[in-house]
């Protein structure tokens, strides 16, 4: 019975000539499956397995997915019989979903269609000048570089020289230099980043890092036999306000955000003055006279 089930399945998932859809329609209307009154077609088993799977990987689908269709049913027949009458009373609940869900789906629609997700360089500004202190960091911002060389490197002496660079045509030739001599070199991209993106490439924990940061900006350091060169140009302390450009992404965010509770929030007025305008709507005065 398993064999035949199988070559079933396997007909179903991978063949789509006539013959073979009149050989399922015969046999029990193409039924696969039946819990009770519960029927599993095989049009049901072609919405769930992918195109292009090998025979063997769709008869494991299709035996899984009749084994949880089954289970599904089982469940709810159980549920149908032993919950009471005053635990079976959905429909509000369901209605209340449908209509949340029905909601949600068109407040997106209408979203997409009017939001304006570009934030110019402008507008950011204006943001984070009026919203400074939420943009306070409790650890350094920083921006620089970290170079990882041995001291026994014949380009170390170059290298150490020029690390501190910060002329366009000297950090050039030091990226070069480094690149092809040092075990590792970054910049962070020239962006502004944390200094837990400085721990993580010197294998330091947060706090050690603020410590050096606070007595130098430039400093050579040997860990667990590794010997860095850290250069940083530029650093805005713990306690401070970070800077404009390492806000640029959460403060679009926050705009787009923004924008989009006002097109719901117009949305909603339109609606409410549309329904009004055209008698769908009506309030009635209930006070007494």
């Amino acid at each position: 019975m398993k064999r035949l089930l199988s070559i079933i399945l396997l007909l179903a998932v991978v063949c789509s000539c006539e013959t073979v859809d009149r050989m399922f329609h015969n046999i029990r209307d193409g039924r696969v499956a039946t819990v009770g009154k519960h029927v599993l077609y095989r049009s049901d088993l072609g919405k769930v397995i992918p195109a292009g799977v090998s025979p063997q990987d769709s008869i494991m689908m299709a035996e899984r997915y009749i084994n949880s269709w089954a289970l599904g049913q089982l469940l709810l027949d159980e549920a149908e019989q032993r919950l009471s009458k005053e635990q079976k009373a959905v429909d509000e609940q369901v209605a209340e979903f449908r209509q949340n869900l029905l909601t949600f789906r068109y407040e997106k629609l209408c979203v997409a269609e009017r939001l304006d997700t570009v934030v110019t360089r402008e507008e950011a500004e204006a943001y984070y000048n009026d919203h400074k202190q939420d943009f306070v960091s409790q650890n350094s911002v920083i921006r620089g570089r970290v170079i990882r060389i041995s001291k026994k490197s014949p380009f170390y002496p170059i290298i150490r020289d020029n690390y501190k660079s910060t002329s366009e045509a000297d950090v050039a030739v030091l990226k070069q230099t480094a690149f092809s001599s040092a075990e590792k070199f970054t910049d962070f991209d020239g962006k502004w980043v944390p200094v837990s993106a400085l721990a993580r490439e010197l294998g330091q924990e947060v706090s050690a890092c603020e410590s050096d940061l606070a007595r130098s900006l430039a400093y050579e350091k040997d860990i667990d036999g590794q010997h860095y060169l850290v250069f940083i140009q530029e650093r805005t302390a713990p306690g401070a306000v970070s800077p404009l450009d390492y806000n640029l992404e959460a403060i679009s965010d926050i705009i787009i955000s923004r924008r989009k509770q006002e097109i719901l929030s117009s949305l909603e007025q339109e609606l409410l003055k549309d329904a009004l305008d055209n008698g769908k709507l009506k309030k009635y005065d209930n006070q007494d006279d």
